[in-house]
């Protein structure tokens, strides 16, 4: 019995370093790289370091910053917001054409103004998906 639950244990602690493999099936540049070189890299943007930025035609947009994660090309990234329970934070998007290995844009579906971002407290939530190799 007392193997049974040795063997038990082990599978128990070993399972999650097994399945716990990253597999990119496909990148921004469409690029690939060896599969023990996939990195998942995540973070937060406050609304208190690098501001929301007025942007065009009444939408705002933030830079994310992931360039501490040493991505060899562009990442694949995804983004939500979380605010206060007062203020309303709309929903977000990447700009395509600004997403790099180490930074990337997001900006604003509706019209908002950079106040109302910061009054809301809207933090940036990111994922990054990558390469490191």
């Amino acid at each position: 019995m007392k193997l049974l639950g040795y063997l038990l244990t082990v599978m128990l602690l070993t399972y999650p370093t097994l399945a716990s493999n990253l597999k990119i099936l496909s990148t921004p540049d469409g690029g690939t790289h060896p599969e023990p070189c996939a990195l998942t890299c995540s973070g937060v943007a406050s609304y208190q370091n690098g501001y929301w930025h007025n942007y065009s035609f009444g939408k705002v947009s933030k830079g994310i910053d992931y360039s501490g994660c040493g991505f060899v090309s562009s990442p694949v990234v995804t983004v939500t917001l979380s605010g206060n329970n007062m203020g309303k934070c709309p929903a977000i998007f990447i700009e395509r054409d600004y997403v790099t290995k180490s930074i990337s844009d997001v900006q604003t579906v509706e019209n908002m103004s950079a106040h109302d971002m910061v009054d809301s407290q809207c933090d940036v939530y990111w994922s990054a998906f990558g390469y490191n190799c």
